[in-house]
C-alpha cells in the first residue's frame, strides 16, 4: 500500500478516524485526520511532502493547480546570495527520506472557484493500486472551500 498521512485513497478523503474490528469485535480507530487538502477560495496551501520510503522513488502531481516548490529538506530554496531559487511544476519526484515544501495557489478566484475539487496523485499507476485493488494508492483531493 502506498500512503498519505497513513491513508490510502479513498480513505485519504474519509473524515474521521480509521476504524477497523478485531477477532474479539473491539473497534480499534487509528489515524484521526483526513489527507483532504482544503484551500480558502482566493487562498494558497503550503505542504510539506515527505518521503518516507527506503526503496522507491515516489511522484505526485498535481493538475489544475501549480506547485510552487520553495524548500528542499526543510531549507528554503536560496542560493548564496540569498536570492530565491523557487520553481513551479506540476510534479514532483522525491527519495527515501527526502521532503519539499510546495505552495499550491488558487488565489486567481476567476480560475479556481468554491466548490472546485483538484487531485493530488502520483502518475506511477502501479501505485494508484490498495494491493490487488484499483483505484487506490497515493491520491487525495483539492478542496476549494
Amino acid at each position: 500500500y502506498f500512503l498519505l498521512n497513513g491513508r490510502s485513497y479513498p480513505d485519504t478523503v474519509t473524515p474521521g478516524p480509521l476504524a477497523t474490528q478485531t477477532t474479539d469485535g473491539v473497534m480499534h480507530f487509528s489515524q484521526p485526520l483526513p489527507s483532504i487538502i482544503n484551500i480558502p477560495a482566493g487562498g494558497r496551501a503550503l505542504l510539506r511532502i515527505s518521503d518516507l520510503d527506503v526503496t522507491e522513488y515516489q511522484t505526485l502531481a498535481s493538475l489544475g493547480i501549480p506547485m510552487t516548490v520553495i524548500g528542499l529538506n526543510a531549507k528554503l530554496l536560496r542560493d548564496q546570495a540569498g536570492n530565491n531559487m523557487y520553481y513551479k511544476t506540476n510534479s514532483i519526484t522525491l527519495a527515501g527520506g527526502e521532503s519539499l515544501d510546495v505552495i499550491l495557489d488558487a488565489s486567481d478566484t476567476s480560475k479556481y472557484q468554491s466548490g472546485d475539487v483538484y487531485y493530488l496523485y502520483t502518475p506511477n499507476l502501479d501505485h494508484l493500486s490498495n494491493d490487488a485493488e484499483n483505484f487506490g494508492g497515493l491520491m487525495t483531493e483539492v478542496r476549494i472551500n
